[in-house]
């Protein structure tokens, strides 16, 4: 457990890491990429791989303002499905740790963000002095100094100690309760695609969404070629959209 908890740990950290590339502009970041990742640490892939893509859903229409986010993906992400994978809490109780933990993060990143204005005035005055040394130290070594402390130990701690005591707090939790968490757990990724629907909706795309509600629901047909259809359906309304642009 130790070996897992430091390799989380180090996820954790590399997911908060800000790297502007892999977290912001390609998502490398997101649940649905560390989910699986975790779950392999943890020695079930399968069970991260389906928690970090629900986790996901429940985020697809989270939109950032002025590059602040309503969650904290190391938290929801990473240590949160280590949580859920070591305790067998199940999918849908998964998903409810993930959001209370994403939750929880906005805490740490806030403390982050405070604390790193420090570097930013730090870096100014080396770029006053032309001191390009000092500006990379302030600007990529600090932070990541920073980020250690607010998330690798904190996560190291969690995963190694926490789970055991998850565990029996759940445990402890009535039936009755634990069912409501899980049904909670159920609505998250139905809530996330909405708010997605609700901020991208256009009486042009329900079609689109007709088309593929009958073929998941009353043609059974998997989330693969689901999503291969929609790919397509995406690409043809690029294009004549391109052509509609050129006419």
């Amino acid at each position: 457990m130790f070996t897992q908890a430091i390799l989380v740990a180090l996820c954790t950290w590399l997911c908060a890491s800000g790297i502007e590339f892999t977290c912001w502009s390609i998502q490398l970041c997101s649940p649905i990429i560390f989910g699986p990742i975790i779950g392999a640490i943890m020695g079930d892939m399968q069970a991260g791989l389906i928690i970090g893509s629900m986790t996901q859903l429940v985020y697809m229409g989270n939109i950032m303002v002025g590059g602040i986010s309503s969650v904290d993906y190391p938290m929801a992400g990473c240590v949160a499905t280590a949580l859920a994978i070591a305790t067998h809490s199940g999918y849908e109780m998964g998903v409810t740790i993930a959001v209370s933990f994403g939750l929880f993060g906005m805490v740490v990143e806030t403390s982050k963000m405070t604390l790193s204005s420090f570097f930013v005035h730090r870096a100014d005055t080396c770029a006053e002095n032309a001191n390009t040394q000092g500006i990379f130290f302030y600007n990529v070594i600090c932070p990541q100094i920073l980020n250690f402390f607010l998330y690798f130990i904190p996560a190291f701690l969690c995963v190694y100690y926490g789970a055991e005591y998850l565990n029996e707090f759940l445990n402890m939790l009535p039936e009755v309760l634990l069912s409501g968490l899980e049904a909670v757990g159920m609505l998250l990724p139905a809530l996330g695609i909405a708010m997605l629907l609700k901020a991208l909706f256009s009486f042009r795309f329900i079609p689109y969404f007709i088309i593929g509600y009958v073929v998941s629901v009353y043609l059974g047909l998997g989330i693969i070629p689901v999503s291969l259809l929609g790919g397509a359906f995406a690409i043809l309304y690029w294009f004549s959209y391109r052509d509609e642009q050129e006419a």
